[in-house]
């Protein structure tokens, strides 16, 4: 049976429903990058030392609870999106992060610090789930994979956007309160969209409460969602063990206070070639296939991060252009993920699927940040540590080559 979706032109409300979802994931981007531009202040205020050793263990901590909270939030708001609905998983989502952003700013110890970030990962991994399986659902086929490029551009946006915020606003505290503007949009987001009409209809024919985890590792999926959740879990151990610590590798070529410019240059930088990245995946995708682009952009990664890694020894203006080659390769890996994943499942375990695929390797990505102060210290700077992790992007390559193509295939039932 052909679903509406196959034969739609875009309308009015399906751009609505693109700046909702849009919004929502510049949002994420935001409030999950501003703890790691602020990282050294915060840390340095709440501690009262700015010393490596100190920001590098406090730092752990802290995003270690957050990227658990995020696994947390990425697998539960998907049940809640295939048991409520798309929409009111979204709105939970996104009031979470708001919040709990917001009040990082009262923070009096660097325990109240992690346990706000936890509570704000929570809400950041549900919204990427959310706003990626709606959209998938809701936008029609035959540029699907064009839209959700662009869409994941929303994540990339927000970390420009944090990197400018911190270059203006250099007290970390009034950074976090402003990170709690996002709750506003909660209130636009009600009003304007309606639920997806595949998630009705699904629910509709499976009025029967099914185990959506036993369905999820059913044989018939079993293979998909270990080949997502392998391919992704390599992006999330190479993502935030070598890219978000970028800003503390420059903080190493200065001496306090100096340095914090160039960070946020950099954060700005990586940002924006990331969005060119995510805008241009679905187009690439649409004309090789999803499986290539996998390969493609994740050896981009690793051989990027060879270059801004292993030839720097001190800084200099071709730091940014390297990390903009990076943010370049990491801009397409994570937006053909974000393409391919709901195209792997039916609707209705569709963002189960997702929310699991996209992290259950962030488990083992909490663990490998946990450590990083042990292993920057082992091996002797963030370089060399930060060159172990990128060792992961090859992961995701060596997933691909059991990956099945979804390219022109209409989306599952």
């Amino acid at each position: 049976m052909h679903h509406p979706q196959a034969q739609q032109r875009i309308s009015r409300y399906h751009m609505l429903v693109f700046i909702g979802c849009w919004l929502g994931g510049m949002f994420d981007g935001m409030d999950s990058t501003l703890m790691s531009v602020v990282l050294p202040s915060a840390i340095g205020d709440l501690t009262g030392s700015m010393a490596p050793a100190t920001v590098g263990h406090y730092g752990s901590l802290i995003s270690t609870t957050f990227l658990l909270g995020w696994t947390l939030g990425g697998i539960v708001m998907g049940m809640i999106g295939d048991r409520l609905g798309r929409v009111r998983a979204m709105i939970i989502s996104i009031s979470m992060y708001a919040l709990f952003t917001g009040l990082a700013g009262l923070s009096q110890h660097w325990g109240h610090l992690a346990l706000c970030r936890f509570l704000t990962g929570v809400g950041i991994g549900g919204e990427l789930v959310s706003i990626t399986t709606f959209l998938a659902e809701v936008w029609p086929e035959r540029s699907r994979a064009v839209a959700i490029g662009v869409l994941i551009t929303s994540y990339q946006a927000g970390v420009l956007v944090a990197g400018t915020i911190v270059k203006f606003i250099p007290f970390w505290r009034t950074v976090f309160f402003i990170g709690a503007l996002p709750a506003l949009l909660t209130i636009f987001l009600r009003l304007a969209l309606r639920e997806s009409e595949r998630w009705i209809e699904s629910r509709a024919h499976n009025a029967e409460d099914y185990r959506l985890l036993g369905e999820l590792f059913h044989r018939a999926h079993r293979r998909d969602v270990a080949i997502g959740a392998f391919a992704f879990g390599g992006l999330l151990i190479g993502y935030w063990a070598s890219l978000s610590w970028i800003p503390a590798w420059i903080q190493t070529f200065f001496t306090p206070p100096n340095g914090s410019e160039q960070r946020a240059l950099a954060t700005m930088w990586q940002g924006f070639a990331a969005v060119i990245g995510c805008s241009s995946a679905g187009w690439i995708a649409d004309r090789i296939g999803r499986v290539p682009t996998i390969a493609i952009s994740y050896t981009g990664c690793f051989l990027a991060s060879a270059l801004l890694f292993l030839t720097n020894q001190q800084f200099s203006p071709l730091i940014y252009a390297e990390v903009a080659l990076l943010g370049l390769f990491i801009g397409i890996a994570q937006a053909i993920m974000y393409v391919y994943l709901p195209e792997l499942f039916p609707t209705r375990i569709r963002a189960t699927a997702v929310g699991f695929c996209l992290n259950a390797g962030r488990l083992s990505t909490a663990i490998a940040v946990l450590f990083v102060g042990v292993i920057v210290q082992a091996l002797g700077g963030f370089a060399p540590s930060a060159m172990l992790f990128a060792g992961a992007y090859l992961l995701a390559v060596v997933a691909s080559l059991w990956a099945r193509e979804t390219r022109g295939t209409p989306l599952p039932a």
